[in-house]
């Protein structure tokens, strides 16, 4: 059956701008509320009582260490759990967007948040022993591990981190895949599958991307895009997704990323003896001290973020003038965007303040009007 072209859509747009407004209002008491979950307990000793209780068991260093990241990281998403599940379950569903029933969305947060407690513990016995072992080398060890692990990270994402969450299958449609792959052809950005994933079983809201590097890259599309867009639409999304591989986006910010770490990680080290006094820490290496590293690391890339959502705005826009320049089909492109706005509830017009500071896309409306330009 044919699906009829994007048309304006009121209603969700007033719906839209409410949902902004209070994902707008969650994302700040969820800051505020994670950084007083690390600081907190340490101001109170509750850090230095759980690890002074493990430090009195006759495990060897390692295993209480090991221990002591874990629970830190599962105490810190249970003290999370209420803003979760009213921004991942609640909200959701009171606008239209989310079908996951209670369990389901329960056992996606466990899965993740076991991932994210094992990741984080990992990379953060990784920083006690590498400040243990390598003197004021600490730095530049810690910062080339961590950049190692993001592009391992961005790798393996098609074989494990998508599969724990979603069923990724070669698509069915031969048409649609042909589509694709014409375009990837024109892009010159091979990819070794076309995929869909079961977005329906979670939410209502459409999504693409191409995922991967070198032979693990996949344009996977959500099966809410396929059933609800037409075909000049799905490929206006797909030729903006295949513009961040051609421009190399993941890898510049990657990059990007990498030198905040390092410019960071270098002015710890300057500062070393100067901040750590502050801090209450007698040293890196002092186990209990471990998540008031992590509340300046948040604190710090908190404070950067701007920096980096102007630069991914900007990535953004030079992969919507790609797909134009690919498809030639400006009209797709605008409904395509029009599309997402009244599926997603996502504001045409947002707040300009909350552009600047808060978004890493340009705004629909923008966007829209960049394809309506680009056809005059």
């Amino acid at each position: 059956m044919a699906i009829a072209p994007a048309a304006p859509c009121p209603e969700r747009q007033a719906a839209a701008a409410r949902l902004g407004a209070e994902r707008r209002r969650l994302f700040l008491i969820t800051t505020l509320v994670s950084l007083a979950a690390l600081l907190v307990p340490y101001l109170t000793g509750a850090w230095e009582t759980l690890y002074f209780n493990l430090a009195a068991t006759f495990w060897p260093l390692p295993v209480r260490v090991a221990i002591f990241l874990v629970g830190m990281h599962l105490a810190l998403a249970v003290v999370m759990l209420p803003l979760g599940y009213y921004g991942g379950y609640v909200l959701p569903r009171a606008y239209g967007l989310g079908r996951q029933s209670r369990p389901a969305w329960a056992l996606d947060w466990l899965k993740a948040t076991l991932l994210t407690a094992l990741l984080g513990s990992a990379i953060g016995g990784l920083f006690l022993w590498i400040v243990s072992t390598t003197g004021s080398n600490w730095w530049w060890v810690f910062g080339l591990c961590v950049s190692v692990i993001g592009l391992l990270l961005v790798f393996v994402t098609p074989y494990v981190l998508v599969p724990l969450f979603f069923k990724m299958r070669p698509l069915a449609n031969s048409e649609t895949v042909e589509r694709i792959h014409a375009l990837v052809n024109r892009a010159g950005a091979p990819v070794r599958d076309v995929c869909s994933l079961d977005f329906s079983r979670r939410t209502a809201e459409a999504n693409a991307a191409v995922i991967g590097m070198g032979r693990s890259r996949r344009v996977v599309i959500a099966d809410t895009l396929l059933a609800e867009f037409t075909p000049g639409e799905v490929d206006a999304v797909v030729a903006h997704e295949l513009g961040h591989h051609v421009h190399r986006d993941v890898q510049r910010l990657l990059l990007g990323n990498a030198v905040l770490i390092w410019v960071g990680l270098f002015v710890a080290s300057v500062a070393l003896d100067g901040v750590l006094p502050i801090l209450s820490l007698p040293s890196l290496r002092y186990v209990p001290g471990y998540p008031v590293l992590l509340f300046v690391v948040e604190v710090y890339f908190l404070v950067l973020s701007p920096l980096l959502h102007w630069w991914s705005r900007r990535l953004e826009s030079g992969a919507d003038r790609f797909a134009l320049r690919l498809t030639r089909d400006p009209a797709g492109f605008a409904g395509a965007m029009q599309r997402l706005g009244c599926q997603n509830l996502v504001e045409l017009c947002p707040p300009r303040w909350s552009e600047v500071l808060l978004a890493t896309h340009p705004a629909l409306g923008r966007r829209i009007q960049l394809a309506e330009s680009w056809s005059a």
